[in-house]
Protein backbone atom coordinates (compact mmCIF):
# COMPACT_ATOMS: atom_id res chain seq x y z
CA UNK A 1 0.00 0.00 0.00
CA UNK A 2 1.79 3.45 -1.09
CA UNK A 3 1.37 6.26 1.31
CA UNK A 4 0.00 9.22 0.58
CA UNK A 5 2.08 12.75 1.38
CA UNK A 6 0.40 15.20 2.78
CA UNK A 7 1.85 19.02 3.04
CA UNK A 8 1.06 21.53 5.94
CA UNK A 9 -0.36 23.42 2.87
CA UNK A 10 -3.46 20.91 2.56
CA UNK A 11 -3.84 21.06 6.29
CA UNK A 12 -4.25 24.65 5.94
CA UNK A 13 -6.33 24.73 2.92
CA UNK A 14 -8.83 21.86 4.57
CA UNK A 15 -9.15 23.93 8.03
CA UNK A 16 -9.48 27.40 5.90
CA UNK A 17 -12.74 25.94 4.45
CA UNK A 18 -15.37 28.20 6.00
CA UNK A 19 -18.76 25.66 4.82
CA UNK A 20 -16.88 22.78 6.17
CA UNK A 21 -16.28 24.40 9.30
CA UNK A 22 -20.34 25.43 9.55
CA UNK A 23 -21.57 21.62 9.01
CA UNK A 24 -19.40 20.37 11.74
CA UNK A 25 -20.58 23.22 13.68
CA UNK A 26 -24.18 22.39 13.14
CA UNK A 27 -24.38 19.17 14.72
CA UNK A 28 -20.59 18.89 16.64
CA UNK A 29 -20.36 21.66 18.51
CA UNK A 30 -21.71 25.73 17.81
CA UNK A 31 -17.97 26.90 19.12
CA UNK A 32 -16.01 24.84 16.70
CA UNK A 33 -14.44 22.44 18.60
CA UNK A 34 -14.13 19.14 17.05
CA UNK A 35 -13.02 16.91 20.15
CA UNK A 36 -14.06 13.62 20.95
CA UNK A 37 -15.87 12.12 24.04
CA UNK A 38 -14.98 10.25 27.63
CA UNK A 39 -17.95 8.61 28.40
CA UNK A 40 -19.54 7.58 31.55
CA UNK A 41 -21.13 4.74 30.64
CA UNK A 42 -19.74 3.62 26.93
CA UNK A 43 -22.30 1.07 26.42
CA UNK A 44 -25.04 2.71 26.96
CA UNK A 45 -24.48 6.37 25.76
CA UNK A 46 -26.49 8.00 23.29
CA UNK A 47 -26.13 11.16 20.90
CA UNK A 48 -27.27 13.86 23.93
CA UNK A 49 -24.53 12.32 25.71
CA UNK A 50 -21.94 13.03 23.10
CA UNK A 51 -21.45 17.02 24.22
CA UNK A 52 -21.14 16.07 28.02
CA UNK A 53 -18.85 13.77 27.20
CA UNK A 54 -16.73 16.08 25.15
CA UNK A 55 -16.59 18.30 28.40
CA UNK A 56 -15.73 15.66 30.40
CA UNK A 57 -12.39 14.87 28.62
CA UNK A 58 -11.48 18.64 29.06
CA UNK A 59 -11.98 18.55 32.70
CA UNK A 60 -9.64 15.17 32.76
CA UNK A 61 -6.89 16.69 31.05
CA UNK A 62 -7.19 20.08 33.18
CA UNK A 63 -7.47 18.00 36.58
CA UNK A 64 -4.44 16.29 35.33
CA UNK A 65 -2.42 19.34 34.15
CA UNK A 66 -1.75 21.26 37.26
CA UNK A 67 -2.21 24.79 35.13
CA UNK A 68 -2.98 27.44 37.66
CA UNK A 69 -3.49 31.11 37.64
CA UNK A 70 0.44 31.16 37.21
CA UNK A 71 0.57 29.04 34.66
CA UNK A 72 1.43 30.40 31.07
CA UNK A 73 0.49 27.57 28.55
CA UNK A 74 0.78 26.81 24.76
CA UNK A 75 -1.80 24.93 23.02
CA UNK A 76 -0.81 23.20 19.76
CA UNK A 77 -3.23 23.63 17.31
CA UNK A 78 -5.76 25.50 18.87
CA UNK A 79 -8.50 25.67 16.27
CA UNK A 80 -11.40 27.86 16.93
CA UNK A 81 -9.82 29.05 20.43
CA UNK A 82 -12.86 27.34 22.29
CA UNK A 83 -10.44 25.08 24.22
CA UNK A 84 -8.35 28.42 25.24
CA UNK A 85 -10.76 30.46 26.35
CA UNK A 86 -12.20 27.99 28.50
CA UNK A 87 -8.92 27.23 29.88
CA UNK A 88 -8.22 30.87 31.02
CA UNK A 89 -11.53 31.03 32.41
CA UNK A 90 -11.21 27.95 34.51
CA UNK A 91 -7.73 29.13 35.77
CA UNK A 92 -6.81 32.69 35.01
CA UNK A 93 -3.31 31.15 33.42
CA UNK A 94 -1.79 33.09 30.07
CA UNK A 95 -3.00 31.29 26.89
CA UNK A 96 -1.44 31.76 23.70
CA UNK A 97 -3.12 29.38 20.95
CA UNK A 98 -1.08 28.72 17.37
CA UNK A 99 -2.48 27.34 14.54
CA UNK A 100 -2.10 27.04 10.81
CA UNK A 101 -5.45 28.36 9.71
CA UNK A 102 -6.40 31.53 9.39
CA UNK A 103 -10.07 30.87 9.76
CA UNK A 104 -9.70 29.00 12.95
CA UNK A 105 -7.01 32.16 14.29
CA UNK A 106 -10.07 34.77 13.04
CA UNK A 107 -12.87 32.60 14.95
CA UNK A 108 -10.58 31.88 18.00
CA UNK A 109 -10.26 36.27 18.08
CA UNK A 110 -13.78 36.36 17.85
CA UNK A 111 -14.50 34.64 20.71
CA UNK A 112 -11.65 36.05 22.85
CA UNK A 113 -13.11 39.49 22.39
CA UNK A 114 -16.28 38.40 24.24
CA UNK A 115 -14.12 37.87 27.49
CA UNK A 116 -11.09 41.24 27.40
CA UNK A 117 -10.20 40.35 31.25
CA UNK A 118 -8.44 37.26 30.22
CA UNK A 119 -5.27 36.27 29.14
CA UNK A 120 -5.06 34.97 25.37
CA UNK A 121 -3.75 35.29 22.37
CA UNK A 122 -3.87 33.89 18.80
CA UNK A 123 -1.13 33.42 16.14
CA UNK A 124 -0.80 32.20 12.89
CA UNK A 125 2.37 29.46 13.05
CA UNK A 126 3.27 26.25 12.49
CA UNK A 127 3.64 23.86 15.66
CA UNK A 128 7.09 22.67 13.45
CA UNK A 129 8.65 26.53 13.84
CA UNK A 130 7.15 28.22 16.70
CA UNK A 131 8.42 31.50 16.96
CA UNK A 132 9.08 31.38 20.88
CA UNK A 133 12.01 31.74 22.85
CA UNK A 134 13.30 28.32 25.04
CA UNK A 135 11.71 28.02 28.34
CA UNK A 136 9.07 30.22 27.41
CA UNK A 137 6.26 28.00 28.95
CA UNK A 138 5.02 26.23 31.86
CA UNK A 139 2.84 24.02 29.91
CA UNK A 140 1.88 22.69 25.87
CA UNK A 141 -1.83 21.61 25.80
CA UNK A 142 -3.50 19.92 22.53
CA UNK A 143 -6.18 17.97 21.69
CA UNK A 144 -7.05 16.08 18.77
CA UNK A 145 -4.98 17.72 16.27
CA UNK A 146 -1.35 16.48 16.35
CA UNK A 147 -1.98 13.98 13.38
CA UNK A 148 -2.86 16.40 11.02
CA UNK A 149 1.28 17.60 11.16
CA UNK A 150 3.18 16.08 8.37
CA UNK A 151 6.48 16.54 10.23
CA UNK A 152 5.32 15.53 13.85
CA UNK A 153 8.79 14.87 14.85
CA UNK A 154 9.72 18.38 14.54
CA UNK A 155 6.69 19.39 15.89
CA UNK A 156 7.34 17.38 19.46
CA UNK A 157 10.44 18.56 20.08
CA UNK A 158 9.74 22.39 19.34
CA UNK A 159 6.99 21.45 22.28
CA UNK A 160 10.14 20.36 24.31
CA UNK A 161 12.58 23.77 23.10
CA UNK A 162 9.86 26.20 24.54
CA UNK A 163 8.76 24.38 27.72
CA UNK A 164 10.40 25.59 31.20
CA UNK A 165 12.70 22.38 32.40
CA UNK A 166 9.73 20.94 34.79
CA UNK A 167 6.79 21.61 32.02
CA UNK A 168 3.76 19.74 31.43
CA UNK A 169 2.84 18.81 27.92
CA UNK A 170 -0.26 16.98 27.59
CA UNK A 171 -2.11 16.16 24.77
CA UNK A 172 -4.28 13.46 23.08
CA UNK A 173 -4.02 12.41 19.40
CA UNK A 174 -4.78 9.58 17.12
CA UNK A 175 -2.64 6.68 17.08
CA UNK A 176 -2.28 4.02 14.00
CA UNK A 177 -2.08 0.78 15.80
CA UNK A 178 -0.95 -1.16 12.85
CA UNK A 179 1.57 0.01 10.47
CA UNK A 180 -0.55 -1.00 7.36
CA UNK A 181 -4.28 -0.26 6.77
CA UNK A 182 -6.56 -1.59 4.50
CA UNK A 183 -7.31 0.19 1.58
CA UNK A 184 -11.30 1.21 2.58
CA UNK A 185 -9.27 2.52 5.69
CA UNK A 186 -7.06 4.33 3.67
CA UNK A 187 -9.59 6.02 1.24
CA UNK A 188 -12.03 6.91 3.97
CA UNK A 189 -10.24 7.67 6.95
CA UNK A 190 -6.75 8.30 7.15
CA UNK A 191 -6.98 10.04 3.31
CA UNK A 192 -10.11 12.08 4.60
CA UNK A 193 -8.08 13.00 7.68
CA UNK A 194 -5.02 13.93 6.22
CA UNK A 195 -3.24 11.68 8.71
CA UNK A 196 -0.50 9.50 7.23
CA UNK A 197 0.08 5.91 9.70
CA UNK A 198 2.82 7.16 12.26
CA UNK A 199 3.29 6.18 15.69
CA UNK A 200 0.94 3.26 17.68
CA UNK A 201 0.74 4.04 21.22
CA UNK A 202 3.93 2.46 22.87
CA UNK A 203 6.06 4.59 19.89
CA UNK A 204 4.14 7.52 20.69
CA UNK A 205 5.40 7.45 24.34
CA UNK A 206 8.64 5.90 23.21
CA UNK A 207 9.35 8.79 20.82
CA UNK A 208 8.28 11.42 24.16
CA UNK A 209 10.94 9.56 26.01
CA UNK A 210 13.72 9.81 22.56
CA UNK A 211 13.31 13.86 22.72
CA UNK A 212 13.75 14.20 26.26
CA UNK A 213 10.32 14.02 27.78
CA UNK A 214 9.50 11.81 31.31
CA UNK A 215 6.05 10.08 30.25
CA UNK A 216 4.12 10.46 33.43
CA UNK A 217 0.98 8.56 32.22
CA UNK A 218 -0.14 7.05 28.70
CA UNK A 219 -4.13 6.40 28.61
CA UNK A 220 -5.29 4.45 25.30
CA UNK A 221 -9.22 5.81 24.67
CA UNK A 222 -9.94 3.93 21.70
CA UNK A 223 -13.24 2.40 22.94
CA UNK A 224 -14.38 6.19 23.54
CA UNK A 225 -12.67 7.04 19.78
CA UNK A 226 -15.08 4.52 18.37
CA UNK A 227 -17.90 5.61 20.70
CA UNK A 228 -17.56 9.28 19.77
CA UNK A 229 -17.55 8.57 15.66
CA UNK A 230 -21.16 5.92 16.68
CA UNK A 231 -22.76 9.21 18.02
CA UNK A 232 -21.56 11.86 15.47
CA UNK A 233 -22.53 9.92 12.68
CA UNK A 234 -26.09 9.56 14.12
CA UNK A 235 -25.75 13.27 15.09
CA UNK A 236 -25.04 14.07 11.18
CA UNK A 237 -27.34 11.58 9.13
CA UNK A 238 -30.51 13.55 8.88
CA UNK A 239 -28.86 17.10 7.17
CA UNK A 240 -25.33 15.25 5.79
CA UNK A 241 -25.40 11.69 5.44
CA UNK A 242 -22.27 11.61 3.37
CA UNK A 243 -20.41 12.99 6.13
CA UNK A 244 -22.41 10.57 8.82
CA UNK A 245 -21.40 7.15 6.57
CA UNK A 246 -17.47 8.71 6.62
CA UNK A 247 -18.00 8.53 10.35
CA UNK A 248 -18.92 5.15 10.20
CA UNK A 249 -16.61 3.97 7.97
CA UNK A 250 -13.89 5.69 10.63
CA UNK A 251 -16.17 4.05 13.91
CA UNK A 252 -15.27 0.58 11.65
CA UNK A 253 -12.06 0.93 10.99
CA UNK A 254 -11.14 1.63 15.39
CA UNK A 255 -13.01 -1.27 15.68
CA UNK A 256 -10.70 -3.53 13.43
CA UNK A 257 -7.92 -2.40 15.02
CA UNK A 258 -6.80 0.02 12.35
CA UNK A 259 -7.07 3.34 14.39
CA UNK A 260 -6.77 4.17 18.03
CA UNK A 261 -6.79 7.67 20.45
CA UNK A 262 -4.42 7.91 23.13
CA UNK A 263 -3.47 10.39 26.00
CA UNK A 264 0.00 10.88 27.15
CA UNK A 265 0.82 13.13 30.25
CA UNK A 266 4.59 14.26 29.93
CA UNK A 267 7.26 16.38 31.63
CA UNK A 268 10.10 18.32 30.60
CA UNK A 269 13.05 16.68 33.28
CA UNK A 270 13.70 19.94 36.27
Amino acid sequence: MSQTKFTEANTEALFDDLERDARFRSFWDPEGSLHWGYFENLANARPEDFTPACKRWDEYMLAQSGITAESRVLEVACGNGKAAVWLAQQTGCEVVGIDLSSSYIDNARKLASNSPSLRVSFHKESATNLPFENDSFTHAWSQGALYHIPELKKALTEAYRVLRPGGIFLFDDLVSPVKEVSETTRQHVYDRLLFEPKFNAEAYADQLTQIGFTVLQAKDLSEHLEKSYQLVSELARAEYPDMSAAFEKTRQAIAAGELGWGFYLSQKPA
